[in-house]
């Protein structure tokens, strides 16, 4: 784990559509979701990098953490592309240091979290994406305390 990392934390769960996002504590316990930042028609990826600098600002945050999955199939291969693409544009507006951590199978234990919460996935898409940002945060959070 990199010894260099400090807190808060904004985590961002990458999508095609959903930027899910969480943010840790001051001190690196605890995660928590943050609202899910969608692209439309009118606003594409370059205002969604700005907003997210915004909740940057906004909660004081000293590191970004990047979900990007581990390539198990040409699929994670396209999307690990385009988060890399996507890491670079961040890299370039900010001084907040950036950092990536596998994210695989993240959305999945999110979706399992809202079903057994009783909520309905499909009327909750917004919403996994954040949960599966807090997830791979509250576990990048734990290693990191671990190896404290």
């Amino acid at each position: 784990m990199k010894d260099n990392i400090e807190y808060p934390i904004l985590a961002i769960d990458y999508g095609d559509i959903h930027f899910g996002i969480s943010v840790s504590d001051s001190k690196g316990i605890l995660a928590q979701p943050l609202d899910t930042i969608s692209i439309t028609q009118n606003r594409p990826l370059e205002n969604i990098l700005l907003e997210i600098l915004s909740v940057a600002k906004e909660y004081q945050v000293k590191t970004i953490l990047v979900g990007l999955p581990l390539e198990f199939s040409k699929t994670h291969k396209r999307t690990t592309t385009k988060i890399q693409k996507f890491i670079s544009k961040l890299i370039g507006i900010t001084k907040i240091p950036v950092v990536t951590y596998d994210e695989s199978f993240s959305t999945t234990r999110a979706q399992n979290m809202l079903t057994s919460s009783g909520q309905n996935t499909k009327k909750s898409r917004g919403k996994i994406n954040s949960i599966a940002a807090t997830v791979f945060l509250q576990d990048f959070l734990n290693s990191n305390n671990n190896n404290k």
